[in-house]
């Protein structure tokens, strides 16, 4: 059963206005009450915590490699909490309306993941800067995550006109995600590192902002009603950090596969930051399809489909038509019940997160392999839930050429042998 974290954190948590997507989408373009762990009245001006801490330069240049936080620039007053305590009474047009928006999308982020891990996540960089330095924004073209700090640029939508990545949750999203996969995965040596690293890196912080845009209901409800149900067509959930309505960074529903990608041989030192993204969007993919293939079984569970048309569906992606199937079923489906294809969904969300999040827990930053990462996500689902979906799993890493025939487990293949 899919969990609600506002639900949980209503009556003790602090209160954020948050954006689903940008809000240069039409459906987007009112803020969403949120509810965060911190508790009422914890957060001082800025936003800050003992954690992270929100910080408004007049004006300030990216960090570069040899520049860590904190910055001592001349700033404008921290964002301050209501008298309340909560951060949800700032007009959007007020510039501290940026910095509570980006201090409440990370605090989001962590509290998704911590309760998938089922613990705190540690700052990769504790021992030198017990706290996260978040400046809401800088003349770039560009966000990062880096050694005690996490900044945010803008990019142009359209018409031309540059938009705050502050207020664009997937990329938000994005940056935290590479917090969650240092603390997890560790920080390889030079020695150690790997273009699959590299890779990974990306496209696990990509699955993190997939799956935390999934705990807004508004998020989900658009991206259902936007399909009628038919998540295989393109809508916001599998458009990664979306910049406009025909726009997005990246494609989670992309059909690469390791022979479209820049080659696992590649010096990590020779690949650059774009080759990077790329090289991910193989294990996105996966995981992506993982997911769906998750919220297609419970749709038949719940008896909103049948298993037929569920296979039908499968089918037609392997054999790259899917939009040659009739999916009217699946419309009249949702038509008929909208509120069991959102639970449906959410458990597919809280099946894959859980999963990810002990996945990430399991690997190491050193020498760490494609191969390494689909046979850890295989064993973490054999051990949540025993042989029911290691066939779908193996399939959907196998279609991507991260795994081959030859690497499908024993279980597997003694499993087929007595069908």
């Amino acid at each position: 059963m899919a969990f609600s974290l506002n639900s949980y954190f209503r009556p003790t948590g602090t209160r954020f206005r948050l954006y689903p997507q940008t809000p240069v989408l039409e459906d987007f373009r009112e803020p969403e009450v949120v509810y965060v762990s911190s508790p009422r009245g914890s957060l001082g001006p800025g936003p800050s915590d003992g954690r992270m801490y929100a910080k408004n330069p007049r004006e300030k240049a990216p960090y570069g490699a040899s520049e860590l936080p904190p910055y001592r620039g001349p700033t404008d007053a921290p964002t301050a909490p209501g008298p309340d305590g909560h951060f949800d009474h700032l007009d959007v047009d007020d510039p501290a309306f940026r910095a509570a928006h980006v201090f409440g999308a990370v605090r989001r982020v962590l509290d998704i993941w911590e309760t998938y891990s089922g613990g705190p996540i540690h700052w990769h960089f504790g021992l030198t800067h017990p706290r996260l330095e978040i400046i809401p924004y800088v003349s770039w073209n560009n966000a990062q995550f880096g050694w005690g700090f996490m900044e945010c640029g803008e990019g142009a939508d359209d018409a031309g006109e540059n938009r705050p990545f502050a207020l664009n949750f997937d990329v938000l999203a994005h940056e935290t995600g590479h917090g969650v996969l240092f603390s997890a995965l560790g920080v390889p040596l030079p020695e150690t590192l790997t273009s699959a690293y590299r890779g990974f890196h990306e496209a696990g912080s990509d699955c993190v902002a997939m799956i935390s845009a999934l705990h807004f209901d508004s998020f989900v409800d658009h991206v259902l009603k936007a399909s009628s149900g038919n998540l295989y067509l393109a809508n916001e959930m599998n458009r990664i950090g979306e910049l406009s309505r025909t726009r997005q960074i990246r494609s989670a529903s992309n059909p690469l596969t390791m022979d479209d990608v820049p080659s696992l041989d590649t010096p990590a030192n020779e690949l650059g930051g774009k080759e990077a993204h790329k090289l991910g969007l193989p294990i996105m993919g996966a995981v992506f399809d993982i997911t769906i293939e998750f919220y297609l079984s419970r749709l038949v569970a719940f008896r909103l489909i049948e298993d037929e048309f569920a296979e039908t569906m499968r089918r037609a992606v392997t054999d790259d038509g899917v939009m040659d199937v009739d999916d009217s079923p699946i419309r009249a489906a949702y038509a008929r019940e909208p509120e069991g294809f959102a639970q449906a969904l959410c458990d597919a969300r809280d099946m894959t997160g859980l999963r990810l999040a002990e996945t990430f827990h399991r690997l190491s930053a050193h020498h760490l392999s494609y191969k390494g990462v689909a046979n850890a996500f295989l064993a973490v689902d054999r051990m949540m839930s025993g042989p029911n979906h290691q066939e779908m799993v193996f399939d959907c890493f196998r279609w991507r050429k991260i795994l081959s025939d030859a690497d499908k487990p024993r279980s597997l293949a003694h499993r087929r042998s007595l069908m």
